[in-house]
């Protein structure tokens, strides 16, 4: 295990945490997630530090610890970024997060604000990362046994006791996305739900995951001027196509028998970026899971509500840690 050595800010992410967004260490009651948004909503601003993992920078929330650590898989060395609060909290919540091709977890954790909302909210985040610059996110064989990865990182931090194992939940963002759609196919029964950004089902993924006995809550972010995962799909009739966005959505709602009507709405307009929100849900689902569509109508390629993006518009009318937060929190496995 390697402590990230500061850049600026703090000299140490395991000593003083310094001052936080509210009074005492651990998670501030005075700090919010809007329902509506998924911004956080605080009196003062949390202040931040950065760390230096000797792999890429990373921008921590004072208050929070990032290490740097690997574990053996199949006879490989895997790297992963294990963020957390540094106050100790008993038995917390984890979050899986999947960084994009040829970015790296230092770069999944800033996009997404994922501090922020770890040291506010109490729960603690691990971030793979992949190897030669893209995830095996689809069912086919790879000398990189991404599931397995995955699978052995929450069972290590579960044995060590330090996250609840009913609590646990990944997203991804584009091939992250693709490789969390992977895990809702193979790892259901050690997550409990899953958030997919900027990815759509491929057809060669739904022939391999079937009717699974256990359905797990799901929630999507897609923009429609995303160029690189097309809203309305890519070749989404061929065997290796793309399934639109509606048809990613009506593979799931067939899965966990979702038989009521679609509830749509469009969300506030908050900022002037030339987006639009709307968010769908899909109700009536098996054994009372959701699934959540959120459209951003001019959205690109991107996290939304995040510093940064792939390609095309960022919207500033959500973001989606926020949201997804939110939306694992009412789910236990």
């Amino acid at each position: 295990m390697a402590a990230l050595s500061a850049c600026n800010g703090s000299s140490n992410t395991d000593g003083d945490p310094g001052p936080g967004p509210g009074p005492g260490p651990g998670p501030s009651p005075t700090v919010t997630i809007d329902p509506v948004s998924g911004f956080l909503n605080t009196s003062t601003p949390i202040e931040q530090q950065n760390v230096n993992s000797g792999a890429a920078p990373l921008r921590i929330a004072v208050g929070t610890t990032a290490t740097s650590e690997t574990i053996t898989v199949a006879g490989t060395s895997r790297r992963y970024v294990l963020l957390r609060p540094t106050a100790q909290l008993s038995n917390p919540p984890l979050l899986v997060m999947l960084h994009p091709s040829f970015t790296s977890a230092e770069t999944m954790a800033n996009t997404t604000n994922v501090s922020d909302y770890a040291l506010t909210q109490g729960f603690w985040v691990v971030l793979p990362q992949s190897q030669s610059g893209g995830w095996n996110d689809d069912a086919v064989p790879s000398r990189d046994d991404d599931v397995l990865f995955v699978s052995q990182l929450i069972d290590t931090l579960v044995a060590q006791g330090s996250v609840d194992p009913t609590r646990v939940y990944a997203t991804g963002f584009s091939s992250g996305g693709f490789m969390t759609q992977r895990l809702v196919c193979d790892l259901p029964g050690k997550i409990a739900a899953f958030a997919i950004d900027a990815a759509t089902m491929r057809n060669s993924m739904a022939a391999t995951c079937g009717s699974p006995s256990v359905v797990r809550p799901k929630l999507y972010f897609l923009g429609t001027a995303d160029l690189i995962v097309a809203y309305n799909g890519v070749f989404p009739e061929m065997p290796n196509g793309q399934r639109s966005a509606d048809g990613t959505m009506a593979f799931w709602s067939a899965q966990q028998g979702c038989d009521d009507p679609v509830v749509s709405a469009q969300l506030p307009d908050r900022a002037a970026d030339g987006t639009r929100v709307t968010r769908n849900v899909y109700g009536g689902c098996r054994g009372g899971t959701r699934l959540e569509l959120y459209t951003i109508t001019g959205g690109g390629h991107a996290w939304p509500g995040g510093d940064s993006s792939l390609f095309g518009v960022t919207t500033r009318d959500i973001q989606a840690t926020g949201l997804l937060w939110n939306f694992f929190s009412g789910y236990r496995r």
